[in-house]
């Protein structure tokens, strides 16, 4: 169920989300994480400051909150999960409040062909939702790409979207966008519409696999090779199979009228061996702090063989002697640098001692205990280091074993 929209009335002390920590910052404003006083949930929250902001970067935010209230929603569309002002000290804020996907955008160092299939196939899909819906994203880019749970991706930032119209030879547009991947057309001002975000895809498919746009930064020159040349983007052939080749070539036809539909593309060989056709496989992201432990049972189920290897091991260690801590090989559980979530969870804590006490004794194993989070995805270098569910158990019998050798050592001195 979507989550309503969550207005400040005076402090985010007072309100019913905490703000946390700063996870992006552009022309539009800043995003940051949240977390909701309630029920723990986590989610992004992406704020101008009504007293300090340029007319333009409130215009966006606020097109972007029209535009997701009128998408239907998506498996491979960030959710939108409200909207509202909120009222920090002596800041205004106009706030919109999103799916919180931890892992990041796309535009890193590269991906391999499999990989990327799947995020062409998610983008192909995310696209043809939002042009079935008369809209026009007009931004795609890897930037705009989010990595969900899933090894999927989800589309976001809508600041720039319209209402699709059809090109007129009288009217001249004003281009909407990042230059780099924008269409021929958008650079000359004739249109902008779903053709448009096709050949933004294309771009942004070779950003994904190269790690770098697919045009060169090169100011004003750029813009008139993309516009006004027969040219087109420049990858590494070896990278990318015929079949792929052939998938960039339907995006990228210089006259729009050429290139494929998205309803077109979905049908494409480079796609049709994609796992993300099925919406089932778009994995929700974390919403709560303690979704994490909440995982698939089948990731949780240890073989008896290990539990029994795993028991033999620990009798070893349960002796008279104790536990040698000097020994090489324990597995890390403390990560030196805590995810976002684990800072909003900190921040949390820190203002509702009463809901979520600490022993002071342990009150710094608490705030940064990994087990809360024993199976954690993989690709966030600063979350903590990823902990199996037999791991934290051998762990706890491990302390228990411990003691019980130090009470034997007592009871027989």
């Amino acid at each position: 169920m979507e989550k309503q929209s969550i207005t400040h009335t005076s402090s985010s002390m007072s309100s019913s989300w905490i703000r946390g920590t700063c996870i992006g910052r552009g022309c539009f404003g800043t995003v940051n994480t949240a977390i909701n006083k309630t029920d723990g949930e986590v989610f992004a929250v992406k704020s101008v400051d009504l007293a300090t902001c340029l007319p333009a970067q409130l215009e966006s935010l606020e097109n972007e909150i029209t535009v997701l209230r009128s998408l239907k929603p998506h498996p491979y569309i960030v959710r939108f999960l409200g909207d509202g002002v909120s009222k920090e000290g002596a800041t205004s804020f106009r706030n919109l409040h999103l799916e919180y996907l931890p892992e990041g955008d796309a535009a890193k160092n590269g991906i391999d062909e499999t990989l990327l299939r799947r995020y062409a196939a998610c983008l192909v899909s995310a696209l043809r939702h939002v042009h079935s819906q008369g809209l026009v994203h007009c931004d795609v880019k890897a930037r705009n790409v989010l990595i969900s749970r899933s090894s999927g991706v989800k589309l976001a930032d809508f600041g720039s979207a319209i209402r699709v119209s059809r090109p007129t030879a009288k009217c001249k547009i004003t281009p909407r966008g990042s230059p780099l991947w924008m269409a021929p057309e958008v650079i000359r001002g004739e249109y902008q519409g779903p053709e448009s975000d096709v050949w933004s895809l294309g771009c942004t498919v070779i950003e994904m696999l190269t790690g770098k746009p697919a045009w060169e930064d090169l100011g004003v020159d750029s813009l008139s090779r993309i516009g006004f040349s027969d040219e087109l983007p420049i990858f590494p052939l070896t990278k990318l199979s015929e079949t792929g080749r052939d998938f960039l070539d339907k995006c990228l036809k210089r006259d729009l009228s050429q290139r494929w539909s998205c309803d077109q593309l979905m049908q494409h060989p480079f796609l049709s061996e994609s796992q993300c056709h099925d919406s089932s496989c778009a994995e929700s992201s974390p919403r709560y702090v303690l979704d994490w432990v909440n995982s698939d049972e089948e990731d949780e189920e240890v073989e008896r063989s290990e539990w029994s290897a795993a028991m033999t091991r620990i009798c070893k260690i349960a002796t008279t002697r104790g536990a040698n801590w000097e020994t090489d090989g324990w597995v890390d559980v403390r990560s030196h640098h805590p995810s976002e979530e684990e800072r909003a969870k900190i921040e949390y804590s820190e203002h509702n001692a009463s809901l979520n006490p600490y022993d002071d004794v342990a009150d710094e194993s608490a705030r940064s205990d990994v087990a809360v989070y024993p199976n954690r995805p993989p690709g966030n270098e600063d979350s903590a280091a990823e902990v199996p569910y037999e791991v934290v158990m051998i762990l706890r019998l491990l302390m228990e074993c411990m003691v019980y050798s130090r009470i034997t050592c007592v009871s027989t001195e």
